[in-house]
């Protein structure tokens, strides 16, 4: 799992399986996630549990907010 922000401010989260043909039926994906403002790429931080939970902090950037 990969979880990026684009130039937009956007959060993307991606997630490509190691083995295509695996037992499980995992498939690529691709999630961008639309925010109210834009995001500090530096503060973002994300977290896979250990159930596989994804947990994402996401903060909005400095002087952003109207």
């Amino acid at each position: 799992v990969r979880v990026q922000s684009d130039p937009a401010g956007r959060v993307v989260i991606t997630g490509q399986p190691e083995q295509v043909d695996n037992p499980w039926g995992i498939t690529p994906f691709k999630k961008v996630v639309n925010l109210p403002s834009r995001i500090d790429p530096l503060l973002t931080t994300a977290v896979v549990s250990l159930h596989g939970r994804l947990f994402v902090r996401v903060p909005f950037e400095q002087g952003s907010a109207a």
